[in-house]
């Protein structure tokens, strides 16, 4: 596997870090709970402006990557759109495709589009409408409730397994972010007469969470070629790319916002709303408790081609 980008990979990542930070970064999430119809306005018009709407991630590898790292950059920068949901859309129609959560069925923006296409990871895929307004909440304040509506059928191959893929890319998106206010915090806050870093304890710490986000971006690249290669065997990558992005990206926001201390927590700061805008994306559709078990059960029917290959036979199920 080559963990080198395509070159119009890394170009639009570039672009779209310009665009985003141009539009005001971190800044949009503080208006968009100011103004929710700011995401509309505003943020689609910069999606739109950079070909968002063209990026067919089920093309080829390249493309997929291409997609993977535009929501990487959005995650960057918690841009209060459903990203992940408009990168995948259907491609006949641009109707924006998730993943469908169990009872209450929800989804994050999804006031935003009257229709969409929802797939659970069961294998069913489904129709659904906005069913309530927003719920508003400080942890959740883009999530919908909604409405089922006509049965599409079987998920077709490769629907989950891109989803997963992208979502594990958006979360190392945040992570990177995260990691980098907190080594910018650290370096600036003299406690005691010397700067936190000077703390062997903090610097233990902030390169732990720097060898996993590290960890996750291989991870994320490798299961995109994975998808690639054999897209009717990697369901099972893509459920663990997914679990470890939110395994990854929880601790990281954590350590984080304790550097930080009492700060991380007020919303003058980054950190603040990324740990609040970040809370669909880690629990929706299942939260990493639910993902264990979602994978435990694919592993023991299907086994994980591993560099040490686990076959199901091989797995214990617990008593």
């Amino acid at each position: 596997m080559d963990l080198a980008l395509p070159d119009v990979a890394t170009q639009f990542a570039v672009a779209a870090d310009r665009a985003f930070s141009g539009a005001g970064g971190v800044e949009l999430a503080r208006r968009a709970e100011v103004d929710p119809a700011l995401r509309m306005r505003e943020i689609k018009v910069v999606l739109d402006a950079l070909g968002v709407p063209d990026l067919d991630p089920r093309a080829d590898l390249d493309s997929s990557i291409m997609a993977a790292e535009f929501v990487r950059v959005a995650g960057r920068y918690i841009i209060p759109f459903p990203v992940v949901a408009y990168v995948a859309a259907r491609p006949e129609d641009g109707v924006p495709v998730a993943l469908a959560s169990a009872a209450p069925l929800r989804v994050d923006h999804g006031d935003l589009f009257g229709t969409w296409v929802l797939h659970d990871l069961d294998g069913g895929a489904f129709e659904a409408t906005p069913a309530t307004a927003r719920l508003g909440s400080r942890l959740a304040p883009f999530t919908t409730d909604m409405a089922r509506r006509g049965d599409l059928g079987s998920t077709p191959v490769g629907e989950v397994e891109l989803l997963c893929v992208l979502w594990a890319s958006y979360l190392l998106g945040v992570s990177e972010y995260a990691l980098e206010l907190a080594v910018d915090h650290v370096k600036g806050r003299v406690q005691f007469g010397r700067p936190l870093s000077d703390l062997q304890s903090v610097r233990f710490q902030v390169a732990d969470a720097t060898v996993a986000v590290d960890g996750l971006r291989e991870l994320i690249h490798f299961t995109l070629w994975r998808l690639s290669a054999d897209p009717g065997n990697a369901l099972t990558d893509a459920l663990a790319a997914r679990l470890q992005a939110q395994e990854v990206a929880q601790p990281v926001l954590r350590l984080s916002q304790q550097l930080h201390g009492a700060a991380g927590m007020c919303d003058e700061y980054d950190i603040s709303f990324l740990v609040r805008h970040v809370q669909p994306a880690l629990r929706l559709p299942v939260d990493s408790d639910a993902l264990s078990d979602v994978l435990f059960n694919r592993i023991t029917t299907h086994g994980f081609a591993t560099l040490f290959p686990l076959r199901a036979a091989d797995v214990a199920t617990p008593e």
